[in-house]
């Protein structure tokens, strides 16, 4: 890497402080330890989606041993986990590593400039929605995400402007909305589906989910028995390596055999789902999706609790 231009503030500027940009900062120190870097977050605190969306019941939808960090390795019990403990997972990471002291937070980023020249970014930066600042970087690492937090992407069902209720998007969930004793419909049937239904449930007067395919939803254990025995017999670092070694392998070979054996994966996914679905409720139509598994992503639930 070439020398620093003392004309820059930083040498490299990150833009968002969720999972991506606090792994990247955390890479960046360890191997670049000279260069200097700042995390630019538009919100008041670390964590990218596990602070915006605070929809009932949400959750990982994927499991947090290798959707956690190498370096900081996830050591709680449950594999698919509340979005709050996702962000206080992450707080403590920043933290621990003093990338925390390196955040700037409500700077939001309105335009960047490239010189080629000069070799250089200039970054303009507006704080608090308000004075506009100007930092110039020699590389900018874009750790935004793929979701638009102000305008997300808008579903065109005809009449909806006619409807007499109340639509809620769930990225924009009301804090204040009571909806005990409610008739409820979830319109879709993919992982942010899965994980509202359980949760409205509880409080709701009836839940309708509306889909035009149902989705495979595997059941997983809140608490797996052999990583129970892993946990028991190991050194806690030795523990979490085997867990997300596990949570590596096992995936991987499910997908494979689902791509090889599609028919067969199919018929017994379904025979899984049939086992856990009451008597009185039938396998066809609702439960049984157009495609193969994981020609879309899988869902899981813990512990069943979707059905």
């Amino acid at each position: 890497m070439s020398e620093r231009n003392d004309s820059l503030d930083y040498d490299v500027i990150i833009i968002g402080a969720g999972i991506s940009g606090i792994n990247f900062a955390y890479r960046l120190q360890e191997s670049h330890p000279d260069l200097t870097y700042c995390i630019l977050e538009e919100r008041h605190e670390i964590g990218g989606t596990w602070s915006l969306f605070q929809y009932p019941g949400i959750r990982s939808d994927s499991d947090l041993f290798t959707f956690g960090f190498a370096w900081r390795p996830w050591t709680q019990k449950h594999s698919i986990a509340h979005g709050s403990l996702i962000r206080e997972y992450l707080q403590e990471s920043a933290e621990q590593e003093g990338i925390d002291q390196k955040i700037k937070f409500r700077h939001r980023v309105e335009k960047m400039d490239w010189s080629t020249c000069k070799k250089a970014w200039t970054v303009h930066v507006s704080t608090d929605g308000e004075a506009t600042v100007t930092l110039r970087t020699r590389f900018i690492m874009m750790a935004t995400g793929y979701y638009d937090y102000h305008e997300p992407l808008e579903t065109e069902i005809p009449g909806i402007n006619r409807f007499q209720g109340t639509v809620i998007h769930p990225q924009f969930w009301p804090s204040n909305l009571d909806y005990t004793n409610k008739d409820i419909v979830i319109i879709g049937s993919g992982a942010t589906a899965i994980t509202l239904l359980p949760s409205l449930a509880k409080k709701a007067s009836s839940v309708t989910m509306l889909q035009r395919s149902p989705s495979y939803v595997l059941s997983v254990p809140r608490e797996d028995t052999t990583e129970k025995v892993i946990r028991w017999i190991c050194p806690q670092k030795l523990a979490a390596s085997l867990i997300r070694f596990k949570w590596i392998i096992v995936p991987l070979v499910l997908v494979n055999f689902c791509r090889w054996f599609p028919n067969l994966a199919k018929r017994l996914c379904l025979d899984i789902t049939r086992k856990e679905l009451p008597r009185e409720v039938p396998l066809d139509p609702h439960f049984t999706p157009r495609y193969n598994p994981w020609e879309q992503r899988m869902c899981m639930c813990p512990d069943g609790d979707f059905f």
